[in-house]
Protein backbone atom coordinates (compact mmCIF):
# COMPACT_ATOMS: atom_id res chain seq x y z
CA UNK A 1 0.00 0.00 0.00
CA UNK A 2 3.02 2.39 0.76
CA UNK A 3 4.39 1.53 -2.58
CA UNK A 4 1.13 2.26 -4.56
CA UNK A 5 0.72 5.69 -2.16
CA UNK A 6 4.71 6.38 -3.26
CA UNK A 7 3.86 5.66 -7.15
CA UNK A 8 0.46 8.34 -6.61
CA UNK A 9 2.50 10.99 -5.09
CA UNK A 10 5.03 10.62 -7.53
CA UNK A 11 2.82 10.63 -10.64
CA UNK A 12 0.79 13.99 -8.75
CA UNK A 13 4.64 14.97 -8.57
CA UNK A 14 5.32 14.84 -12.52
CA UNK A 15 1.96 15.88 -13.32
CA UNK A 16 2.06 19.39 -11.65
CA UNK A 17 5.67 19.74 -12.87
CA UNK A 18 4.79 19.20 -16.51
CA UNK A 19 1.81 22.00 -15.69
CA UNK A 20 4.05 24.83 -15.32
CA UNK A 21 3.70 28.02 -16.65
CA UNK A 22 5.45 28.21 -19.89
CA UNK A 23 9.00 30.42 -20.07
CA UNK A 24 9.00 34.30 -20.46
CA UNK A 25 10.88 33.53 -23.72
CA UNK A 26 7.62 31.64 -25.31
CA UNK A 27 5.25 34.48 -23.62
CA UNK A 28 7.40 37.07 -25.34
CA UNK A 29 8.17 35.57 -28.61
CA UNK A 30 4.38 35.02 -28.66
CA UNK A 31 3.33 38.19 -28.13
CA UNK A 32 6.22 39.70 -30.88
CA UNK A 33 4.96 37.16 -33.17
CA UNK A 34 0.80 38.78 -32.71
CA UNK A 35 2.78 42.41 -32.60
CA UNK A 36 4.31 41.71 -35.93
CA UNK A 37 0.96 40.18 -37.30
CA UNK A 38 -0.84 42.98 -36.43
CA UNK A 39 1.72 45.42 -38.34
CA UNK A 40 1.97 43.97 -41.23
CA UNK A 41 -2.54 43.50 -41.29
CA UNK A 42 -2.21 47.56 -40.52
CA UNK A 43 0.51 48.48 -42.36
CA UNK A 44 0.07 46.09 -45.66
CA UNK A 45 1.31 48.22 -47.86
CA UNK A 46 4.76 48.20 -47.22
CA UNK A 47 4.88 44.25 -47.04
CA UNK A 48 4.27 43.78 -50.96
CA UNK A 49 7.94 41.83 -51.38
CA UNK A 50 6.88 39.24 -49.19
CA UNK A 51 3.71 38.46 -51.29
CA UNK A 52 6.15 36.52 -53.44
CA UNK A 53 9.50 35.95 -51.80
CA UNK A 54 13.36 36.04 -54.26
CA UNK A 55 12.83 31.63 -54.44
CA UNK A 56 9.60 31.82 -55.50
CA UNK A 57 10.39 34.47 -57.90
CA UNK A 58 13.43 32.92 -59.12
CA UNK A 59 11.42 29.43 -59.47
CA UNK A 60 8.61 31.03 -61.21
CA UNK A 61 10.85 32.89 -63.83
CA UNK A 62 13.73 29.82 -64.14
CA UNK A 63 16.63 31.61 -63.02
CA UNK A 64 19.39 31.91 -60.48
CA UNK A 65 19.51 34.77 -58.37
CA UNK A 66 22.55 35.54 -57.72
CA UNK A 67 23.83 35.23 -61.24
CA UNK A 68 21.09 37.29 -62.51
CA UNK A 69 21.61 39.92 -59.92
CA UNK A 70 18.05 39.83 -58.52
CA UNK A 71 17.13 43.06 -57.15
CA UNK A 72 13.81 43.53 -54.84
CA UNK A 73 12.66 46.86 -52.98
CA UNK A 74 9.26 47.75 -52.08
CA UNK A 75 7.62 51.70 -52.89
CA UNK A 76 7.21 52.84 -49.52
CA UNK A 77 3.58 52.89 -48.45
CA UNK A 78 2.84 50.77 -51.25
CA UNK A 79 1.68 47.66 -52.48
CA UNK A 80 4.13 47.41 -54.56
CA UNK A 81 7.21 45.37 -55.03
CA UNK A 82 9.88 45.94 -58.12
CA UNK A 83 11.97 43.56 -59.01
CA UNK A 84 14.60 43.73 -61.32
CA UNK A 85 17.26 41.32 -62.76
CA UNK A 86 19.41 41.30 -65.52
CA UNK A 87 19.25 38.60 -68.45
CA UNK A 88 22.30 36.30 -68.88
CA UNK A 89 23.45 37.31 -71.72
CA UNK A 90 23.56 41.51 -69.73
CA UNK A 91 27.16 41.91 -69.83
CA UNK A 92 27.62 40.80 -73.60
CA UNK A 93 24.66 43.06 -74.57
CA UNK A 94 26.50 46.10 -72.61
CA UNK A 95 29.60 45.27 -74.27
CA UNK A 96 28.01 45.28 -78.03
CA UNK A 97 26.10 48.84 -77.22
CA UNK A 98 29.51 50.20 -76.14
CA UNK A 99 31.12 49.80 -79.60
CA UNK A 100 31.72 52.16 -82.23
CA UNK A 101 28.23 52.52 -84.54
CA UNK A 102 26.56 50.15 -82.44
CA UNK A 103 22.55 50.44 -83.15
CA UNK A 104 19.94 50.37 -80.46
CA UNK A 105 17.18 50.09 -82.93
CA UNK A 106 16.91 49.53 -86.16
CA UNK A 107 14.72 51.98 -88.11
CA UNK A 108 11.65 48.84 -88.21
CA UNK A 109 11.56 48.83 -84.29
CA UNK A 110 11.63 52.58 -84.34
CA UNK A 111 8.61 52.89 -86.55
CA UNK A 112 6.50 50.15 -85.09
CA UNK A 113 7.63 52.12 -82.06
CA UNK A 114 5.48 55.23 -83.06
CA UNK A 115 2.93 52.74 -85.03
CA UNK A 116 2.21 51.23 -81.43
CA UNK A 117 1.87 54.57 -79.75
CA UNK A 118 -0.67 55.97 -82.43
CA UNK A 119 -2.66 52.50 -82.00
CA UNK A 120 -2.79 51.62 -78.06
CA UNK A 121 -2.06 55.43 -76.57
CA UNK A 122 -4.19 57.54 -78.56
CA UNK A 123 -5.80 59.44 -75.65
CA UNK A 124 -1.88 60.25 -74.81
CA UNK A 125 -0.65 60.83 -77.83
CA UNK A 126 -3.75 62.78 -79.42
CA UNK A 127 -2.20 64.60 -82.13
CA UNK A 128 -0.14 63.76 -85.23
CA UNK A 129 2.32 66.43 -86.57
CA UNK A 130 3.29 66.47 -90.47
CA UNK A 131 6.55 68.22 -91.80
CA UNK A 132 8.39 67.18 -88.71
CA UNK A 133 10.98 63.52 -89.50
CA UNK A 134 9.65 60.75 -90.90
CA UNK A 135 6.51 61.07 -88.50
CA UNK A 136 5.71 62.80 -85.36
CA UNK A 137 3.35 62.54 -82.44
CA UNK A 138 2.55 65.31 -79.75
CA UNK A 139 1.07 64.76 -76.38
CA UNK A 140 -0.53 68.15 -75.32
CA UNK A 141 -1.38 65.93 -71.90
CA UNK A 142 2.57 65.02 -71.12
CA UNK A 143 3.55 68.33 -73.73
CA UNK A 144 5.30 65.90 -75.08
CA UNK A 145 6.55 65.61 -78.57
CA UNK A 146 7.93 62.35 -80.11
CA UNK A 147 9.59 62.26 -83.81
CA UNK A 148 11.10 59.59 -85.90
CA UNK A 149 13.75 60.09 -88.25
CA UNK A 150 15.38 56.60 -89.58
CA UNK A 151 16.50 54.64 -86.31
CA UNK A 152 15.63 57.29 -83.83
CA UNK A 153 13.37 58.55 -81.71
CA UNK A 154 13.91 61.81 -80.51
CA UNK A 155 11.32 62.18 -77.25
CA UNK A 156 11.37 66.32 -76.24
CA UNK A 157 9.37 67.16 -73.29
CA UNK A 158 9.04 70.96 -72.56
CA UNK A 159 6.71 73.25 -71.10
CA UNK A 160 7.11 76.91 -71.86
CA UNK A 161 4.03 77.90 -71.75
CA UNK A 162 1.30 77.59 -69.06
CA UNK A 163 -1.48 76.39 -72.05
CA UNK A 164 0.28 73.00 -72.94
CA UNK A 165 -0.83 72.95 -76.40
CA UNK A 166 1.08 76.15 -77.42
CA UNK A 167 4.43 74.21 -75.70
CA UNK A 168 4.14 72.60 -79.74
CA UNK A 169 5.57 75.51 -81.28
CA UNK A 170 8.67 75.63 -79.78
CA UNK A 171 9.02 71.51 -79.32
CA UNK A 172 8.81 71.79 -83.20
CA UNK A 173 11.60 74.40 -82.95
CA UNK A 174 13.93 72.14 -80.81
CA UNK A 175 13.33 68.74 -82.55
CA UNK A 176 14.23 71.01 -85.90
CA UNK A 177 17.31 71.53 -84.34
CA UNK A 178 18.36 67.78 -82.93
CA UNK A 179 17.46 66.65 -86.54
CA UNK A 180 19.57 68.19 -88.24
CA UNK A 181 22.36 66.85 -86.00
CA UNK A 182 21.32 63.12 -86.22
Amino acid sequence: MTRLATLFLAVCTLLAACSQEPPKEAIANAAETALWAKYKTEAWKNHGCELLTDAEVETLFAFNGKAATLNARPLPNQAFCLRTWNKPDWKERETNNEKEGAAYTSEEHARQQIENLRRDRRSTYEEDVPGLGDDALWSTNTVTLLVRKGQFVVNIALEVSDVPHDNLVKAKEAAALALKKL
